[in-house]
């Protein structure tokens, strides 16, 4: 325990020193970020030792300047190259904890993508797009960019940019960005765009690496034809870079989508500085046609790029797979390994195999929890392939009721070193804590289900023992078989800080970051109520709501009726005497839909509309304007969907901003918001008796206690479900404020 401890403590001081230390660009205003506005990093083991920076290559290696072996375990973070402008997730949560939670998942570097578009015409960003990161409203977009690289440097964090696209927009196909170049950003350009962007970050040493160009591809040939010569394009490219910065990593994609790097045989890329050359390939399960063996794959990605690492080869370096990915919402994504479901879960297997075998670099396709604008995508949906679930404060799990697997603990297994120069053998387990969601909230004398991944690297001899979950830092529970899972019985009142450590067999130990949840006495919560605004949102198949007609665990008249459209607007909400108030309600949902309970008035009627999300479109509720005497308020949320048969589970999050511009939630939850998990049960139509739901029970109403600010938003996201269908209705709400 004694060398536990100090491995925790040596992780904080080498955070201290990196936020403190780490060099501010030309460009860079502190003033938006500075250092003290990062909180503490939590006792999170990191998967591989700090590096000595910078790095460079010895043979198929990445070392650093100690000659030590760093592995790129890396995850992408789009968003920045797109029409948003903006890295995804800034509307939903802190930059700080995002940076945090990728560090503490396993990931030591990103790859941030940006366009020259971007760096070029450099907007003020979409206030959409900031939304739980108000300090960056009215700023430039490579203002916030900078932002994120400073943040993810003083984290620690390894960055690798990439010259996504040259137009800001959704890559891929025939989209105008085929090649380094377009008319509208020549080779000229893109080539200053590069030095201006490593001139940016020159004295920030945590960015490591220029990722050259995304997936040349169509007409981009390795050889050949000047207009068309990736080959000779990056080498230029990569000498243009190094002549501004020489200690960078010069990442080399293929041609045709990153998928080939055969040319690489005959005609290795050579540039100015030695030691800096890093080949780049890409890997998809679509990228095959009828693949039916894990040896497959393997041969077909030795004959494409793999050979590239053989050692002792006029052309051999190291190779980073800087895209792979698939989806995340069954576990088939993950583990089966079939050829036929056109899941990818053969695919998933069969390349962490050969990447697990080969000890090869890597990044995943992608961090984010939800997409951004562009084309065929839709902001604020799901990000299907994402390792964060749609809050952006987790990770994701499969959409079943009960998945034993997921995204993050699959990549976890590969991204420890097993090989290289100054590599120790045994690595302890990477631990991540799945359940229950930060900022969870629950009733007090009940259970909450508590689970973790823990995992060790590929190959390891090694065994995960035991996992302890801790509330801060008393033990819960001990789970010592997979999946990873205690049940925390009757969870007395106050605000917790969940942890789960894992030992392995040799007796190596790791910890997860600490997820904070509360549990609330609510019988002993006032119900002396002086204001309320009800809500209730309808469908094109249930009669509106009278003014008369009264409805509510708190029963109250005067319901505002909105949602018969999908999406809207509503100003002026009445309050419980039917009097106009300066509250305003905004809502936008995939669908409005109704259960077959009866259309008649009162419960039944607020109770049958709904607002309707789609399994990867959430609905969003937002509120502002509250009037002053709604200082303090209790916020009432009604749930009943047309589930049938079928039990599905629905996370409601509550987020608001303080006089700060700090997120926040309610009963004096800070940072990550207020969540209740609640279960719509299968067969169980409101029938007249309203539930209350919490810590993943049945129920069809939950409650947030003492809520502040002049509005919040409300954010229902799907859990999981025992079939196909994923969903998080919304019926109505209530806001009652108290003294």
């Amino acid at each position: 325990m004694a060398s536990f401890v100090k491995y925790v403590l040596s992780i904080g001081v080498f955070c201290a020193f990196a936020a403190a230390a780490a060099p501010q660009s030309a460009s860079w205003n502190s003033a938006i970020l500075p250092p003290a506005v990062f909180p503490s990093r939590d006792s999170c083991t990191l998967s591989q030792p700090v590096p000595r920076l910078p790095l460079h290559t010895e043979g198929r290696f990445i070392v650093d300047q100690q000659g030590r072996r760093v592995k790129l375990s890396s995850v992408a973070w789009y968003g920045a190259e797109s029409v948003d402008f903006v890295p995804g997730g800034l509307q939903l949560e802190p930059l700080w904890a995002i940076v945090q939670r990728i560090r503490c998942m396993g990931f030591n570097s990103v790859r941030l993508p940006w366009s020259n578009q971007l760096y070029e015409s450099n907007p003020i960003v979409p206030s959409y797009a900031i939304t739980a990161n108000p300090q960056f409203a009215g700023l430039h977009a490579m203002d916030v960019y900078d932002a994120v690289v400073h943040a993810l440097a003083a984290e620690g964090l390894l960055v690798i940019l990439d010259n996504h696209n040259s137009n800001a927009e959704w890559c891929c196909g025939n989209d105008g960005n085929e090649l380094w170049y377009n008319a509208d950003y020549p080779q000229s350009s893109w080539l200053a765009d590069w030095q201006g962007m490593i001139a940016r970050y020159r004295n920030v040493p945590q960015v490591v690496g220029a990722d050259l160009r995304n997936e040349p591809r169509i007409t981009a040939t390795w050889g050949g034809d000047p207009s068309t010569d990736w080959h000779a394009a990056a080498e230029l490219g990569g000498n243009a870079v190094l002549s501004v910065n020489p200690n960078l990593l010069i990442i080399v994609e293929g041609i045709n989508y990153a998928l080939d790097l055969t040319g690489v045989a005959t005609l290795p890329v050579e540039l100015n500085v030695p030691g800096q050359l890093v080949y780049s390939a890409h890997d998809y399960p679509f990228d095959y046609n009828d693949l039916t063996s894990e040896s497959q794959l393997a041969a077909d990605v030795n004959a494409a790029w793999g050979y590239i690492i053989t050692p002792g080869q006029p052309y051999t370096a190291p190779v980073w797979v800087g895209e792979f990915g698939n989806c995340h919402t069954s576990s088939n994504c993950i583990t089966d390994t079939s050829s036929t479901d056109g899941s990818g879960g053969l695919w998933f297997s069969a390349i962490r195999q050969y990447l697990g075998d080969n000890d090869i670099d890597w990044s995943w396709w992608a961090l984010n929890g939800t997409e951004t604008t562009g084309s065929g995508r839709t902001f604020g949906s799901e990000e299907t392939y994402g390792v964060l679930n749609p809050y952006w404060n987790a990770p994701a799990i499969p959409n079943e009721a009960a998945p034993v697997l997921n995204v993050l603990g699959a990549l976890q297994t590969i991204a420890q070193p097993n090989q290289g120069p100054g590599i120790a053998a045994g690595y302890p387990a990477l631990t991540a804590i799945t359940l229950a969601l930060p900022g969870s909230t629950m009733i007090s004398g009940s259970s909450l289900a508590v689970s973790a991944d823990a995992n060790l690297r590929s190959g390891s001899s090694d065994s995960v023992t035991k996992v302890d979950f801790y509330a801060d830092g008393g033990k819960i529970g001990t789970a010592t078989a997979f999946p990873y899972t205690v049940e925390w019985q009757n969870v007395a009142p106050g605000s917790y800080l969940l942890q789960a450590r894992a030992t392995t067999a040799s007796g190596h130990a790791a910890v997860s970051q600490a997820v904070p949840v509360q549990a609330l006495n609510y019988a002993a919560h006032t119900s002396q109520y002086t204001q309320a605004i009800s809500i209730n949102f309808v469908s094109y198949a249930v009669t509106p709501m009278a003014p008369t007609e009264v409805a509510g665990v708190v029963p109250l008249a005067n319901w505002n009726q909105v949602g018969i459209a999908n999406s809207g607007a509503l100003t002026g909400l009445v309050d419980e005497n039917g009097n106009a108030t300066s509250a305003s309600v905004n809502w936008s949902a995939p669908n409005t839909y109704s259960t077959p309970i009866p259309d008649q008035p009162g419960n039944d009627r607020m109770m049958k509309g709904y607002l309707d999300n789609s399994n990867t479109v959430p609905n969003q509720v937002s509120i502002v304007g509250l009037p002053d005497s709604f200082r303090l308020y209790d916020v009432y949320v009604y749930f009943n969907g047309d589930n049938g048969s079928a039990t599905r589970v629905g996370n409601y999050r509550i987020t608001s901003l303080d006089q700060f511009g700090k997120v926040h939630g309610c009963a004096g939850q800070s940072e990550e918001g207020s969540t209740i998990t609640g279960a719509d049960a299968a067969d169980a139509y409101y029938a007249g008796a309203f539930i209350q739901a919490s810590g993943g029970s049945a129920g069809n109403y939950v409650v947030f206690l003492d809520c502040t600010g002049s509005g919040f938003s409300l954010s229902p996201v799907h859990q999981g479900s025992t079939d196909s269908q994923v969903r998080a209705p919304v019926n109505g709400l209530q806001i009652l404020a108290h003294n």
